[in-house]
């Protein structure tokens, strides 16, 4: 049977406002993500978001009592599990746990993994919020968010067309490319415009649907302070990949100095000028085991 591709964009489109069978963002993600996005983070206010969730409560004890934080005596609360693990680890490990559990595809096929779709993710989260703060990054924002949400599109386009997307997969296998070009080749349309519509289904900021977006191509993004964001989850999503923390989802044969994102960190950034790529992410080079380490964690 052929399968019929290349529909327009407004297709997919309306596809993505008419489709029951979609994801909806978690209920714990979105209360979060709320209280961040109102800079209202406190022990009081996240506190009884985990405690309603009796399968998160366990995740985050089983962390907080994790050789990752060597400790000797036994967690047994949420509330001394925040003191160990801190606020912003904490929400960074429900919002995940809530959308890993949520939006997971019991799907093990061909090329791609859904587990280790979900280990990239986690891992783009920590690089950028390591970058952030090795740059001294000017802006609130919970990057850690933007990294893990940035490829979510891939995602929603298997719900919708999960044959073609096989192809796809295959294709950039085959063709040893990107699975952004095999997306625009099969579908017309690449996994960035599919999560930047389901992110404003889900009624996203602002924020968090350009980076979705434009995260292959930064220089797009019209908002300043939204392209710096986009810029960094653009060079975190290629140091993981420089660092083989892609998780086998693709082959990237990417160029980091010749990417928007670096040019745009190079020219905001002034120290940044002159440096070449693998000397700038040395700087996070000993933290790598341990974002290794939790993206584990999170997956067990």
């Amino acid at each position: 049977m052929d399968i019929e591709k290349n529909h327009s964009p407004e297709y997919y489109r309306d596809k993505i406002q008419s489709l029951t069978n979609l994801p909806t963002l978690p209920i714990i993600a979105t209360e979060i993500l709320r209280i961040t996005r109102e800079d209202k983070l406190s022990v009081n206010q996240i506190l009884p978001i985990i405690e309603k969730d009796p399968p998160l409560t366990m995740k985050v004890l089983r962390i907080a009592n994790s050789a990752y934080y060597g400790l000797r005596r036994e967690i047994k609360s949420i509330r001394h599990a925040i003191v160990v693990i801190g606020l912003r680890e904490l929400s960074n490990i429900a919002v995940s746990f809530s959308l890993i559990k949520e939006l997971s595809i019991d799907f093990e096929g061909y090329h791609f993994q859904w587990k280790e779709f979900w280990k990239h993710s986690v891992a783009c989260g920590y690089v950028a919020q390591s970058l952030a703060e090795e740059l001294e990054f000017p802006t609130l924002s919970n990057v850690y968010i933007l990294g893990l949400l940035h490829d979510i599109g891939k995602l929603v386009l298997y719900r919708i067309e999960p044959e073609l997307y096989i192809e796809s997969l295959e294709n950039a296998s085959r063709k040893q490319c990107s699975i952004y070009l095999a997306e625009q080749e099969v579908f017309g349309i690449t996994h960035s415009d599919i999560g930047k519509w389901t992110a404003e289904k889900w009624r996203m900021s602002e924020e968090i649907i350009n980076t979705i977006g434009f995260h292959h191509n930064p220089d797009q993004v019209q908002n300043s302070e939204f392209k710096i964001c986009v810029s960094l989850i653009q060079v975190a999503d290629m140091v993981c990949n420089f660092y083989n923390m892609n998780f086998g989802t693709e082959y990237i044969p990417s160029n980091p100095p010749e990417e928007a994102g670096w040019k745009i960190l190079q020219d905001v950034f002034k120290d940044m000028k002159g440096i070449e790529f693998e000397e700038f992410i040395k700087g996070i080079e000993n933290e790598l085991k341990t974002i290794r380490e939790m993206v584990n964690l999170l997956q067990t």
